[in-house]
């Protein structure tokens, strides 16, 4: 018989609030506690990759980027439903195995724009590859979909119950004990069979069970956005990767006439902001760039833009001691060079619910086997994005190889090295 444990997630960016889906979905009493006064709706836009997009399948949470005639690893459908939906045609199936039961799935209209083919060119505007994502879609039944950070936090806010979520919840400490841990926050002290810091890259639970150590700034920038910009992009389903010696410039379909767009750009680049702001010096770093930079550039401001310092967590063998354990960045910032963030932080959600789904009697044995587990996904993703080598020039050889290579042969790369960063897709259990 399962049994039902006090449950509490520490931070409700979207690891967090998906894991509380997840964990109410199995009976599980889940206090959710934010730092901030509500909704924590800042930064642009974020991609759900295929895997990302699974995991969320899995917690009960559906953004409409499933593929009709598929189904999703790691879930199964209630008695007399089907896991499959009519969005996307989508001809073979993939493996997977049964998540949990719980209620019924929480969805509504798909999230932002789904995202076919992946492009890349050098700074001149020449190919280098192109990688068609529809393989994705079709071996993991789940689309990749670039949707507002905003947009998703009120999916994932909005399906849970009243009251889950404690908004100006600071947390000051976490202590543990033999018979569970005690949170220490603004709303006060509360006692816990188990304990998950979400809270990002300066994480409280991490600091209290694991490391005061803070993440390291590895010398790169993201300055983004998301806005009404660049019609050809915003209205299409191909994302756009400009790499040159200034850095890297990116650019998405987002859903309704949006576009995300941001710039990689190392420290030390050339003056940084001053006087001119930061949309000039842009301007003068990306001179050189072809269309649609230049487009770009000139249909964004100041106060469009967003700067995000990339930091680095070294991921160590344990996330935790005794009934806590860590999510995301909390446990393994890394830059988003490889666009995993927050499909990390999903993949981390539905391996430790399936873990303490499987093993509920010694929850810590059950969060040092789900750690296990996933360090060595995090820590390959965490040591490629570190090496930022998709913000540089890709060398004449590689690029006349990524060239003649036919867009199927990128995707099924792409699905690859998904496959080496995903607990989902390879259905593990803890």
């Amino acid at each position: 018989m399962e049994s039902i444990m006090d449950i509490c997630v520490v931070g409700a960016g979207i690891g967090g609030l998906a894991l509380a889906h997840g964990l109410l979905a199995d009976g599980h009493r889940v206090r959710v506690l934010e730092r901030a006064a509500g909704p924590t709706r800042s930064g642009a836009a974020v991609t759900i990759f295929s895997n990302g997009a699974a995991a969320l399948a899995g917690l009960g949470v559906d953004l409409g980027t499933a593929v009709r005639g598929t189904s999703t690893p790691g879930r199964t459908a209630a008695p007399g439903t089907s896991t499959s939906s009519a969005t996307e045609p989508g001809p073979s199936a993939p493996a997977g195995g049964a998540a949990p039961s719980g209620p019924a799935t929480v969805g509504g209209a798909p999230l932002g724009a789904p995202i076919e083919t992946l492009a890349s060119v050098d700074a001149g505007g020449r190919r280098i590859m192109r990688a068609d994502l529809t393989v994705l879609w079709r071996r993991t039944g789940q689309q990749v979909r670039t949707m507002p950070r905003a947009e998703l936090i009120d999916r994932l806010t909005a399906g849970l119950p009243a009251g889950t979520i404690r908004y100006d919840a600071r947390v000051g400490s976490v202590r543990t004990d033999p018979d569970g841990a005690e949170v220490v926050s603004a709303a006060g002290t509360d006692r816990y069979d188990v304990v998950v810091g979400a809270d990002g890259h300066r994480s409280a639970v991490r600091c209290s069970v694991l490391s005061p150590e803070p993440a390291a700034e590895v010398g790169w920038d993201t300055w983004q956005g998301l806005t009404e910009v660049l019609p050809s992009i915003a209205g299409g389903r191909t994302g756009l990767l400009a790499v040159g010696t200034a850095g890297l410039v990116g650019m998405m379909p987002a859903g309704q006439g949006r576009t995300q767009w941001w710039f990689d750009v190392r420290r030390g680049a050339g003056p940084e902001p001053a006087g001119t702001g930061t949309v000039g010096w842009l301007r003068r770093l990306f001179a050189g760039y072809a269309e649609p930079v230049p487009e770009l550039l000139a249909g964004i401001t100041d106060a469009d833009i967003g700067r995000y310092p990339h930091v680095l967590h070294r991921v160590p063998d344990r996330w935790g001691s005794g009934p806590t354990t860590l999510v995301g960045d909390a446990a393994h910032a890394f830059p988003p060079s490889q666009a995993q963030g927050a499909n990390q932080a999903l993949e981390d959600a539905w391996l430790l619910r399936r873990a303490l789904h499987g093993d509920p009697g010694d929850a810590a044995s059950a969060l040092r086997r789900y750690e296990r587990l996933r360090v060595p996904h995090v820590r390959l993703v965490s040591r490629m994005a570190a090496s930022e080598r998709t913000n540089l020039p890709v060398p004449p050889p590689l690029a006349l190889l990524a060239r003649l290579a036919p867009p199927r042969a990128g995707g099924y790369a792409y699905l690859r090295l998904l496959r080496r960063f995903s607990s989902v897709l390879a259905n593990e259990r803890p």
